[in-house]
């Protein structure tokens, strides 16, 4: 019986979320508002904000005052590029469940100061290496801007779902089978939609679009547009 209740109580929580993405019949005006997912302000010099955060100047510290405490990671990719990240788990701004995961815009050199001494290194899988960061350097880290937003919602969307927040997409660009990035030059926006129901949105400011739309193209992956 406990387990039946269990059941009933995450399906009702799921169908919760799902519902506050529907669009409403009037735009919400609380203070919550803005940190909606679909809520992108575009400013007109190519820049945009997302969950009240304006991409390329709001700061980490910017963030964890509306997310809560961030885990810092610092990751040397495989062509030793670094690249620091910030992972809020769990987090329900405006009351929809979702985790995060920020990209925070440092130079190399104060990068690599932050490899060499990190606490710990552990070698991943192709290539991949993370780095736990030195208390010393998490003030630095705390006060970078935040270049990039990925989004990931607890509750399943369907295409239907994302087309009627966001409108129709410039481009859809496949990955693999049952896996689709929905592209938005105009807001910044990729929303990767896959069959298993783990949809991704990834936010840039639109004038840093090819951020998102590079590493697509350097895959050969299949573009069909629907322009």
């Amino acid at each position: 019986m406990k387990h039946t209740w269990l059941a009933v109580l995450v399906a009702a929580t799921l169908l919760t979320g799902l519902t506050l993405w529907l669009p409403p019949s009037e735009r919400p005006t609380d203070g919550q508002s803005r940190l909606l997912p679909w809520e992108i302000e575009i400013d007109g010099r190519g820049g945009s904000s997302a969950f009240g955060l304006t991409l390329g100047e709001a700061s980490l510290a910017d963030a964890e005052r509306v997310l809560g405490e961030a885990a810092l990671t610092l990751f040397l990719q495989p062509d030793d590029h670094l690249a620091l990240e910030a992972f809020f788990d769990d987090v329900r701004p405006a009351g929809l469940k979702a985790d995060f995961v920020l990209t925070l815009d440092l130079p190399q050199s104060t990068l690599t100061g932050m490899y060499d001494h990190g606490l710990r290194i552990a070698r991943g899988t192709e290539g991949l290496s993370r780095v736990d960061l030195n208390p010393s350097d998490l003030p630095a880290a705390r006060a970078a801007p935040i270049v990039a937003i990925t989004y990931l919602p607890a509750v399943n969307l369907d295409p239907e779902v994302v087309e009627k927040r966001f409108g129709t997409p410039e481009s859809r660009v496949t990955e693999a089978p049952g896996v689709v990035h929905w592209l938005y030059p105009d807001l910044g926006l990729d929303v990767v939609v896959r069959d298993d129901g783990k949809e991704v949105l990834q936010y840039v400011a639109p004038r840093d679009f090819e951020r998102l739309a590079e590493p697509l193209a350097k895959r050969n992956i299949n573009d069909r547009s629907d322009k």
